[in-house]
This record gives C-alpha cells, structure tokens and sequence, in this order.
C-alpha cells in the first residue's frame, strides 16, 4: 500500500492499528465540512500530536 501512496507523489504515514481508521475518516469529514461552509477562510489545518 505505501508503494501506491509514494506514486501518487505522497509520504505514506503509519497511524497505528485499523481502529483508527473511525477517527481519521471523521477528522476527513470535518475538514472538508469546514472547507465547504467557510466564506473566505479556508487556510487552516489540523494537528495531530504524536504520542510516543
């Protein structure tokens, strides 16, 4: 999978096991609703910290 993700020109990322994916998937939806809804500001991201 990460040999598809680096030809699309991207770093592949490991986030842990499978039960992540709910989370990450909801973070998606967040950022593509506050995306869709802004007016004029669409320059903003979102952290993830990493705990080790």
């Amino acid at each position: 999978m990460s040999a598809f993700v680096e030809s699309l020109g991207l770093r592949p990322w490991d986030t842990g096991e499978l039960s992540m994916a709910r989370a990450l998937e909801n973070v998606g939806l967040v950022e593509l609703g506050l995306m869709n809804h802004s007016v004029k500001h669409t320059n903003f991201s979102l952290g993830i910290t990493l705990l080790g």
